[in-house]
């Protein structure tokens, strides 16, 4: 059950010299009871924003600054960049980068906006998990925890890509989901449904199980209905020409081979723990495991995830736990946002990336950090600062680098380096006016 506790009546105070002071020991008593879960948020949410100028700069990162600086200036497109599946993406793939276009033309500006969303996406998501009744308040907590170090969604929230954008809209629907009985909120809520599918094909999925699991698992009125998809209708409008694209391409990415890979499912167990870094340096994960000189931490610190995830996953499967049933209010969110999405991309046989996964890490986290914590008193502590020694090393080998082998390349720091040496009176890497 939601805990629906009307808010102190504190706002008088507010006003007079003490009241900014009551209502901070207020806030400080509230939180007291999860301060350890919420600084890790914290230090997550840091993580994201720090060494900004170490961010992934090859063709799609250039060509989505390069598109979204046409867009700012020539007025915001339908059809988006090719994809690296073969179809096109949505115009409004593009939108959210052409206003940070505008509000700075810089590419170090607009990773730097992908970051800050993503920190306001992790604080949205503690709001939410703040609204629940014990133990279920405490159990969200963790799994939030869990996911603001967890490697991979600190790097998928550090490049210009759409669809690093995707905890924002999982959020805004957790959010919408906990205020559903708002027409307002239902009404915000079934536009970001709609702009998911357009962000990123993932969100179609994404968006897709939310609506799903509303459906199968819980009585909405018609009157809540009606609030969501008017909201959602007008919003896939400008879908339609990049529906229109997508048939005209045939559906050539879909294969049988797809489904039975089961990609979906395995990058779940790579991806969630975050010790995926073979995905962005896949020519590195030796040289980066035997960092920093041979001491070989961040191998300790993934063989401690590893061991600590798989024993706590055999132990709960054999023994089972009650927060797997959409019945429960964790269970309902894995429903919502991995299980019955994760059966739409198995079945519909695309192939799936690990940037497919991103709307999926959050719920995926909470689940991890429930079968952690019913099979270790302190599992969720230990693994936390296992992740975030691991997410750190990781961060500081880049830092450290020149050029990484693999998907991540050559930072932009470094690139922009080199352009200044070469070229002392150029404009590095920067949108000619």
């Amino acid at each position: 059950m939601l805990k629906v506790t009307p808010a102190p009546q504190v706002l008088p105070y507010f006003f007079d010299g003490f009241g900014f002071l009551y209502q901070s020991k207020l806030i400080s008593q509230v939180l007291k009871p999860y301060r350890f879960p919420i600084a890790i948020v914290v230090a997550g949410a840091l993580l994201r924003c720090i060494w900004p100028a170490d961010m992934e700069w090859k063709f799609d990162e250039q060509e989505m600054f390069r598109l979204a600086g046409e867009a700012w200036k020539n007025g915001l497109p339908l059809i988006g960049m090719p994809s690296g599946a073969g179809l096109p993406n949505a115009g409004f793939s593009i939108w959210p980068f052409a206003l940070l276009y505008g509000l700075h033309p810089s590419p170090l500006f607009m990773a730097m906006g992908v970051q800050w969303l993503n920190v306001l996406a992790l604080a949205l998501m503690v709001h939410c998990a703040l609204r629940y009744d014990e133990p279920v308040k405490t159990k969200l907590l963790w799994g939030l925890a869990m996911y603001a170090v967890s490697l991979m969604p600190v790097l998928f929230a550090r490049k210009i890509w759409a669809q690093d954008l995707m905890p924002v809209f999982i959020a805004v629907m957790w959010w919408g989901y906990l205020h559903r009985n708002s027409w307002s909120a239902l009404l915000v809520t079934g536009v970001f449904c709609a702009f998911a599918g357009q962000l990123h094909l993932s969100g179609f999925f994404y968006a897709g199980g939310f609506l799903l699991a509303i459906l199968f698992f819980k009585k909405f009125s018609k009157k809540q209905w009606l609030w969501l998809f008017a909201g959602a209708i007008p919003a896939t409008l400008p879908g339609i020409p990049w529906v229109l694209a997508m048939l005209s391409c045939g559906g050539g990415i879909s294969h049988i081979n797809n489904i039975l890979k089961l990609e979906y499912w395995l990058r779940l167990l790579t991806d969630t723990p975050g010790f995926n870094m073979y995905y962005f340096a896949d020519g590195e994960w030796k040289t980066f495991m035997a960092f920093p000189g041979g001491m070989y931490l961040p191998l300790i610190h993934a063989s401690g995830i590893a061991g600590l995830v798989l024993f706590g996953m055999f132990k709960t499967i054999k023994t089972g736990f009650s927060e797997i049933m959409p019945s429960h209010p964790i269970g309902f969110l894995l429903f919502a946002f991995v299980i019955i999405p994760g059966l739409l991309i198995t079945f519909s046989g695309i192939p799936v990336r690990s940037h497919y996964m991103i709307g999926a890490l959050p719920m995926a986290s909470i689940t991890l950090s429930v079968i952690v914590s019913i099979t270790y008193k302190y599992g969720n502590q230990l693994i936390v600062i296992l992740q975030v020694l691991f997410t750190v090393f990781f961060l500081l080998f880049i830092h450290q680098s020149n050029t990484l082998r693999g998907d991540y390349g050559t930072p932009y720091r470094k690139q922009l380096t080199q352009t200044s040496e070469n070229h002392p009176n150029s404009r590095p890497l920067q949108d000619p006016d």
